[in-house]
């Protein structure tokens, strides 16, 4: 079976095109993203715009077109944040299903933790110690707590870097002002984070895609090392490398950030403030470890294709 599957995500929308063989392993047969950005002043004002709703329909046009290419048996498509909480987002999914004929599964956080934590589950092998999942998306930011039983305790949070940005309207490069909001919204909302990685010993973060997939690629430019996330599965981060790479982060300005290599252009606006939150987190929950996995919703998504759940 040739399985495509569309995650819509606030600020990338991503298609994985695999194909399971009769042992239900999976082999990658076509993936990319595309920077749409479809949450661009919609987080404040709860209302997706014109602009980036024609952009995700584009978007979406043009997977189309692909998945259609590469003869798929079938197609799945799930939406987060920017679409699950805005007043419009369910128009954008019906306009989507009449012009394109893809019906769109808005799930919720929750449902989007548990996809998050099946798809890392894939890269990353648990064991008896609990390891804690960090998922930055635009929009939402996920947390999973996880053994080798499976979920110990998850949340989603509405604390995506996107909306972060569009909350705090921080200054470029960030003043101490902004990095003291920053730590207070931070230090307000996660206190139940904090109570479950203490209650749970934990001491290993995993990184899960996006913004960490630009940590790795920075950290790997920075050594000379042409090297993409997608080409590993899961990557040990050295710490004080992550720090030295933030120390840079937090001080420079767009134009700075944006001739950093191994930056995407897509995330030159937030990397800083993701760079900010990812250390915060294993600081305040007084983490040894940090793990990249490569793999997260979509690859969740094929957990259960594997396990016939879809």
């Amino acid at each position: 079976m040739r399985l495509a599957v569309i995650d819509l995500g606030t600020n990338t929308f991503n298609l994985l095109i695999v194909d399971f063989d009769q042992h239900g392993k999976f082999s990658t047969v076509f993936n990319t993203k595309m920077a749409v950005k479809i949450g661009e002043g919609a987080m404040i004002k709860n209302l997706l715009q014109p602009e980036p709703m024609a952009r995700g329909m584009a978007a979406l046009s043009e997977y189309m077109r692909i998945i259609d290419q590469h003869k798929c048996d079938k197609t799945v498509a799930f939406a987060t944040s920017a679409i699950r909480s805005t007043s419009n987002g369910g128009e954008f999914a019906d306009n989507v299903q009449k012009e394109l004929g893809l019906s769109i599964n808005v799930i919720d956080g929750d449902e989007e933790a548990q996809l998050i934590y099946e798809g890392v589950d894939l890269a990353v092998k648990f064991e008896k110690e609990p390891m804690v999942i960090m998922d930055i998306g635009g929009g939402s930011t996920e947390f999973v707590i996880a053994d080798e039983t499976g979920v110990l305790w998850k949340k989603s949070y509405l604390l995506g870097i996107s909306r972060i940005l569009q909350m705090l309207e921080p200054s470029d490069p960030v003043t101490p002002s902004d990095i003291e909001n920053l730590n207070n919204l931070l230090q307000e909302q996660l206190t139940e984070l904090l109570a479950n990685c203490e209650k749970f010993s934990v001491k290993t973060l995993i990184g899960s895609s996006g913004s960490f997939d630009s940590f790795f690629e920075m950290i790997m430019a920075e050594k000379g090392i042409d090297r993409l996330a997608n080409s590993v599965v899961s990557e040990e981060f050295n710490l004080d490398e992550l720090q030295t790479l933030h120390q840079r982060l937090i001080t420079y300005d767009y134009q700075t950030r944006k001739s950093i290599p191994g930056l995407v252009e897509m995330r030159v606006d937030t990397i800083h403030l993701a760079s900010y939150f990812v250390q915060w987190v294993l600081e305040q929950c007084g983490l040894e470890r940090l793990l990249l996995s490569s793999y997260a919703l979509k690859e969740g998504v094929l957990h259960r294709a594997l396990e016939n759940r879809i």
